[in-house]
């Protein structure tokens, strides 16, 4: 499985969070690892998902998507 940070950024953007910064401050976590998630240098893990999942209701599933 690969990850596919295009459910997160489209997910974000439809609640107004356009920009990175403004994920990261809704996800508490830092910019810089926003930044590797979203373009695809680095994976949410664990509680980042999880965090995803409850801010933006994106799955781990649509994030790792089995024909990926």
């Amino acid at each position: 499985m690969r990850f596919d940070p295009k459910p997160l950024r489209s997910a974000a953007a439809s609640v107004g969070d356009n920009s990175t910064a403004a994920i990261a401050r809704k996800l508490n976590t830092p910019y810089a690892t926003v930044i590797r998630w979203t373009s695809g240098r680095s994976v949410p893990a664990g509680p980042s998902l999880a965090s995803i999942e409850r801010t933006y209701g994106v799955t781990a599933a649509a994030l790792f998507p089995a024909d990926a």
